[in-house]
């Protein structure tokens, strides 16, 4: 089974050369394997997913935002290692899936309520105080099963690593065969993978444009798969054709998604070693267009939970090929053009280098908490334009929060068009850990917006200001500017009464440091813009002007941008002007001996026409 027959071949270029680097979701949130544990690192690498992240990264749990059809949803996420640039080679893959919440149990998207890791014996385990199920899984248990029986690609280039395992769990990167969650960690490691998935692609980001129609075209989106249908070891062990017809199984195909084509673009540039944003200031993006009922059922039905993966494979050009010249399984070992901490002969002299060929080159990935695909309200038509506005961040300085990041709301700035809508919704969690510096209840996520003359003020407007400055409201109504300043607080203390309790931080009646919202979801609902201008908000509770701010704007433009109107003007103008001009010269014609006749006479077009 050679390399090329399997159309891997690029991905092992970039999967065999590269170093360490890190890759962490912001918008959605990234969960890098966390739940609800209140601790700095998280508790088990192995919960849901493989990262190969630092176990400091991921956002703690919280309920589940839902995300309506067709909606416009930016993608945020850092990496550690450069992308994009001179440096190194990579790719970003964004993908999702959704499992129907009226389907079978085995079948379901779920995040759990332990950090203990799944198993066949406790998959369906409900967790008796929550009603939920208490281990969190993504991948459904039959795609586990079966790549847990299924042979790995013994073709494939692993350099001078043992891999120790024949199965499909067993990769160059994952040699001893452990599993995390019910991942297959031969799918995690290549792309685009031979088999079946339930995975779906949204976008390759890429250093090398060139290979887009080979990613396209192998997208299991567009393309079907292929698997070994049988009930003997040997059917079941079967990973390519010859081998199941040999065993007497059937080699069968699994259907394309038949959905269109991943989109597939030139990575954003990012530097090396720097957990930050890209060139234009801004942390590297993807718009992702949320799919509606045509590609996912279960959202017409309103029972769809979904889950978002981002990997990030890296490499160098040390040994990256492509097509017939692709590194397989024949220069493994000895015959590996790179090996484990070798000496190497510079003017005539040995130095050493630092390359581990498990490490050395690597995928990592994160996934985000699930969420919900829900249809759209009543009353807000198919063809109407949404935007998700959100907050990404964690409690905590940036030392604390960090691979993190601290409070922001997403998109910082957000561009929409009169009489589109803006679904403002955010959550968080109360599992942070107790040491991270924050307002309000330890522990606690929080956020409200409130409106500022521009970014540079830290005061809000007050209901007189709006007048006193000649600033527009961004919310039409007093009643929807109060929801979204104090999120529908209740019980409240006075200021005089939590001045009297003492520690008034840390009350949980303080509604001053929204500390009584019942939970740290908030769902302002979907608000359409009906005003043109530029909107500037912060959020009081984090907006720590000492070393940080939660500040965000929000531009809504006109229907026709101004030169569009000017030429609308302008050409109602000049159809007036050929009116009036074509009815004088019939008037004219009619009445030779009229005033208007003799003005026309006089002028040398209207005289021609």
């Amino acid at each position: 089974m050679k390399c090329h027959q399997l159309f891997i071949c690029f991905l092992l270029g970039l999967m065999v050369s590269g170093a360490f680097a890190d890759f962490y979701l912001h918008a959605i949130p990234g969960s890098n394997n966390r739940l609800n544990e209140a601790n700095t690192n998280r508790n088990n690498a192995n919960r849901v997913f493989n990262s190969q992240n630092n176990g400091q990264g991921g956002y703690c749990w919280g309920p589940s935002m839902s995300f309506y059809e067709g909606s416009h949803l930016s993608l945020e996420w850092t990496s550690q290692h450069s992308c994009g640039n001179q440096n190194a080679q990579c790719q970003v893959i964004l993908q999702y899936m959704c499992s129907d919440n009226n389907g079978d149990d085995s079948q379901k998207i779920r995040d759990g309520t332990t950090t203990n890791t799944i198993n066949q014996g406790n998959m369906n385990t409900l967790d008796t105080a929550t009603g939920e199920f208490m281990y969190g899984m993504h991948e459904p248990y039959s795609y586990f099963q079966s790549c847990n029986q299924r042979s790995r690609n013994k073709g494939l280039f692993t350099a001078d690593q043992n891999v120790n395992n024949n199965g499909a769990q067993s990769t160059r990167q994952n040699q001893n065969g452990g599993t995390n969650g019910f991942e297959c960690q031969e799918e995690r490691d290549y792309y685009p993978y031979w088999h079946p998935s339930p995975w779906k692609d949204i976008a390759v980001l890429t250093t090398d444009t060139d290979n887009c129609g080979f990613y396209k075209a192998n997208s299991q989106n567009v393309m079907a798969k292929n698997y070994c249908n049988g009930t003997t070891n040997a059917q079941l062990n079967a990973n390519n054709e010859q081998d199941c017809l040999t065993a007497n199984g059937q080699w069968l195909s699994t259907p394309s998604w038949g959905i269109p084509a991943p989109a597939c673009k030139e990575a954003p540039w990012g530097r090396d070693n720097h957990l930050g944003n890209g060139m234009d200031g801004h942390t590297h993006s993807y718009n992702w267009t949320i799919p509606r009922k045509g590609r996912e059922s279960c959202i017409g039905s309103d029972s769809c939970s979904c889950v978002l993966r981002g990997r990030y494979n890296i490499s160098t050009s040390d040994t990256s090929n492509w097509g017939n010249t692709a590194l397989d399984s024949k220069s493994n070992g000895a015959n590996s053009p790179i090996k484990g901490d070798p000496y190497v002969n510079v003017a005539g002299k040995n130095l050493s280098l630092a390359l581990n060929t498990n490490q050395y080159g690597r995928t990592f990935q994160d996934r985000s908490h699930v969420f919900k695909i829900r249809p759209r309200p009543k009353g807000v038509a198919g063809a109407a334009t949404i935007w998700n506005l959100n907050v990404r961040g964690k409690r905590g300085n940036i030392v604390q929060a960090y691979p993190a990041v601290e409070y922001d709301f997403t998109p910082s700035h957000l561009d929409v068009t009169l009489g589109d809508y803006v679904h403002f919704q955010w959550t968080g969690c109360d599992t942070n850990p107790a040491g991270s510096a924050g307002e309000g209840l330890t522990g606690s996520d929080r956020s409200n917006i409130v409106q500022i003359r521009d970014r540079s003020y830290n005061i809000p407007l007050s209901e007189t200001d709006f007048k006193k400055y000649k600033v527009t409201p961004m919310f039409d109504n007093q009643s929807t500017r109060d929801r979204m300043a104090h999120l529908m607080q209740q019980d409240c203390l006075s200021l005089e009464d939590l001045e009297a309790a003492g520690n008034e931080d840390q009350n949980p009646q303080n509604c001053f440091k929204l500390n009584a919202a019942p939970t740290p979801y908030f769902n302002g609902g979907l608000i359409r813009m009906n005003k043109t201008g530029t909107f500037y908000y912060m959020s009081t509770r984090n907006n720590n002007f000492t070393n940080r701010s939660q500040k965000g704007s929000l531009n809504v433009k006109p229907l026709l941008p101004a030169y569009g109107v000017a030429l609308v003007v302008i050409g109602g103008v000049a159809a007036v002007s050929v009116g009036a001009a074509a009815g004088s010269v019939i008037y004219s014609k009619r009445n030779p001996h009229s005033r208007v006749a003799g003005f026309v006479g006089k002028m040398p077009l209207l005289n021609r026409i």
